[in-house]
This record gives structure tokens, C-alpha cells and sequence, in this order.
């Protein structure tokens, strides 16, 4: 490659990372440190992006295709990922795919070029005569696909691989004065003073980032907050909470909240997130490990939002569906059971906790719950489809909340969510 092509050469280095385990947010700090070391325009930043996500989005099919022609895909893996992307998923013209492509095979790969040519002109035939005809089940691990069919059936497992392949949209939770803030932001309405938006970039960019006057939240990760019935002055221990827009809600409640959580990276930037948005007068955050932090106090309302597997946020962070094991859902419930174990220690007789988290593994969340209740630790409050009228009656399960990404009435969009109200016995 003479004249190098350095915007798909960090792309490239990001689908390596990605084959190598590396998440979602770790290739963005790379993507943002290449931006800024070349001056890149936003043409390119956004060409990097995403082409990224596509190739990780559609990883699936892209390697279903590849190793049809190619059995034993070794280094050049990650730049025919690349090009397939190309070819199957943007408007790149073909040639230029294959072109920009094909280049990337000099040096000690230069014995690759001619059959990595071959395959993708064989994608492009085969592309011809089969336009836009993907299995999306493709992109999905055998062993997940399963679980959601065991879990959901097999038409809404079928509505939620439709759903989570679609580019997501953006919720913003508007803090006050709505009706102003959505004439100058825009969006779709939605219910909970919160704004819908299809804009991608940079949401700092957006209209009253720096006013302070929204925070980005799913309108699925606004439910607990709003189950928890919190009044002006009320104290609230937030646990794992960055970063921090379940804090915000409770601040702007009128919540006097203690955030918890262990990680003192994620605890800054729950910091900067409730400054920017003004709300920091009646908040105390810790860094502490929840599972080693001694508090002789004890709270009436508590929300914990447990580390998961984030099943529910692959829209978003399509890697998941690579870097997570089963292995990890084992250990990420018995996590979640020490937590939860924890969290009743810190609750006041009848007083109310909620546990949730954004997985759509029933081994994260209903069967916690069920472990619990069964040894008596807590008591179900059952959620009433009464206190969530504008939501569909499809999210309330045996008085818990199952939200998933695919449609559920009029509300669309919803990231895959766990919900439960407990009361201490």
C-alpha cells in the first residue's frame, strides 16, 4: 500500500482489537486518539465509526460469508471483515471496496491478495443474485440464540434479533421546562418528559448539553426510578450507580441520594454528569466496594442496578454478542446474588429496594429473585400495570418488568431491561 490509507487502517486495527476480545468503548478511546492526532474531518470520524460498527454488528453473516470461500481464516481475517462490510452493509461502491481492500495485502500478506480478491468479487456475484437477503440469526452465538428461544419463543426471539440490528436512537430525559426544550431539540415525544432522537455524532453537540438540560437515558432504564415512589427531601442509597442517570432522576425528584459505586473512573464521570446537569446539591457519591463497605445506616428506599452481561444493550454495544460467554452469565448471577444479599443488609424493615439490570438473561434476573423469595429474604411488591399506564401491558410479568428491544404497542425502542420491587420481611 504506497499511498496509505489511514482511515481504514485504524478501522482495521479496531476490528483486530475486536477479534481479540477488546470491548465496544476501549476501540472508541482509540478511534478518539487517532481523531485527534490527525485533525480528522467529521466525514472521516463518521466514515470510522461506522463502518466499525457495521463490521461488529454483522460480524455473523460477514464471517458466514468469508468462510465459505475461506476455511482457515488467519491474519487477514480482520481487513476482509472490513471489506465484506463494505460491500453487503454501506454504499461504498463495490470496486472501491475491493480496491481499498485488496491494498492492505503487501508485504508478508502480498500472497493473500489475489484469493482475498477473488473472495469478495464471489461476495459481490453472490450479493447480485441475492440482494439484501440476510439471516440476522447469523449474528447471533448458538448458545444465545438458544437461551432466548428457551426464555421468549420463538416469534418474539425472532422480533428481538429484527429489533437489535437496527441503528439505535437516542432517549434524552429532559429535566425540567419541557415543552421549551423540545422546541429547540426536537425528536420524537415520548412519554416521561423525554425526547426521541435519530442523530448520531457526538451528543455534546446537541441542543442544552451545556445548559445542563437533559441527560441521555433509555426510557427502559427510567422505570425504576419511577417504581420506587421517592418524595421531596427522601433519602435514597443509589448502589452501582454510574454512570449516573438513575442518580440524576432520583436528584431531580427532589432525592436526597448516596451513589455508591467501586470503580473511581466511573464515580468521576458520575460526578461530571450530575455538575453538568446542576443536580449535585443533595448528593454524597462513594467509591467503595458494596460487598466490603460496613454502613451501620439503614436506608428505606435503595435501587440496585447490578453489573450484567448487558444483553439488553446490543443495539448499542453490538460487541456483547461476542465477548460474552455463558461462562460470564454464570458469574455474573452469582455476583448479582452477593450484591443483592448486601443490599437487604442496608434496608430498613419494609422498606422498599429495586434490583434491576439491562440483561435479557432470565439467570440475571428472574431467577435471583426467585432464589431470594424462596429463602425468604425479601417479599415481592408486585408491579401493577396501573402505576405504568403509558407503558404496554407485555412488560408487566407476575408483578415483575420485563422490557425487550422489540415493539410492545406504541412504545418502540425500549432496551432490554430487568425489573423487580422487593420489601424487606
Amino acid at each position: 500500500m504506497k499511498n496509505k490509507d489511514k482511515v481504514r487502517e485504524i478501522i482495521k486495527i479496531g476490528i483486530v482489537k475486536h477479534l481479540k476480545g477488546l470491548s465496544l468503548k476501549d476501540i472508541s478511546n482509540i478511534h478518539d486518539k487517532f481523531f485527534f492526532e490527525n485533525n480528522s474531518s467529521l466525514r472521516e470520524k463518521s466514515f470510522i465509526k461506522n463502518l466499525t460498527m457495521t463490521s461488529i454488528r454483522n460480524r455473523g453473516i460477514i464471517e458466514y460469508r468469508i468462510s465459505k470461500h475461506l476455511k482457515k481464516l488467519i491474519e487477514i481475517k480482520a481487513i476482509l471483515i472490513m471489506g465484506v462490510a463494505q460491500i453487503l452493509f454501506t454504499r461504498v461502491e463495490d470496486y472501491a471496496a475491493v480496491n481499498t481492500t485488496v491494498n492492505f495485502f503487501y508485504g508478508k500478506l502480498l500472497k493473500w491478495r489475489a484469493l482475498s480478491n477473488a473472495i469478495l468479487r464471489n461476495i459481490i456475484r453472490e450479493q447480485n443474485n441475492n440482494k439484501k437477503n440476510f439471516d440476522q440469526s447469523l449474528n447471533i452465538p448458538k448458545w444465545l440464540h438458544k437461551k432466548w428461544r428457551d426464555q421468549f419463543g420463538e416469534e418474539d426471539t425472532k422480533n428481538i434479533i429484527c429489533q437489535i440490528f437496527k441503528e439505535p436512537q437516542l432517549d434524552l430525559k429532559v429535566k425540567k421546562d419541557f415543552n421549551f426544550w423540545k422546541k429547540k431539540i426536537g425528536g420524537e415525544i415520548l412519554i416521561n418528559n423525554t425526547l426521541r432522537l435519530n442523530k448520531k455524532g457526538d451528543v455534546t453537540k446537541i441542543i442544552g448539553y451545556d445548559d445542563g438540560a437533559w441527560w441521555v437515558q433509555n426510557l427502559a432504564a427510567q422505570i425504576p426510578a419511577m417504581l420506587l415512589g421517592v418524595s421531596k427531601n427522601e433519602e435514597v442509597l443509589d448502589l452501582c450507580s454510574s454512570p449516573g442517570g438513575k442518580t440524576a432522576q432520583l436528584l431531580n425528584m427532589g432525592a436526597l441520594v448516596t451513589a455508591l459505586d467501586i470503580s473511581a473512573k466511573k464515580v468521576k464521570k458520575l460526578n461530571e454528569n450530575i455538575a453538568r446537569l446542576r443536580l449535585n446539591k443533595n448528593l454524597t457519591v462513594l467509591t467503595k466496594d458494596l460487598l466490603k463497605w460496613d454502613s451501620k445506616r439503614k436506608y428505606s428506599k435503595i435501587i440496585l442496578d447490578v453489573p450484567c452481561s448487558a444483553t439488553g444493550t446490543i443495539r448499542k454495544n453490538p460487541d456483547i454478542l461476542w465477548n460474552k460467554t455463558e461462562k460470564d452469565i454464570s458469574r455474573l448471577s452469582k455476583l448479582q446474588i452477593k450484591l443483592l444479599e448486601k443490599a437487604i443488609t442496608l434496608l430498613k424493615n419494609n422498606g422498599i429496594l429495586i434490583y434491576c439490570n439491562c440483561s435479557l438473561q432470565f439467570e440475571e434476573g428472574e431467577k435471583v429473585i426467585d432464589f431470594f423469595i424462596k429463602n425468604k429474604k425479601v417479599s415481592l411488591l408486585e408491579v401493577k400495570p396501573e402505576e405504568l399506564k403509558q407503558f404496554p401491558n407485555k412488560i408487566f410479568n407476575k408483578g415483575l418488568i420485563r422490557t425487550l428491544p422489540c415493539r410492545y404497542n406504541n412504545v418502540d425502542g425500549l432496551d432490554g431491561f430487568f425489573i423487580a420491587r422487593l420489601v424487606k420481611i
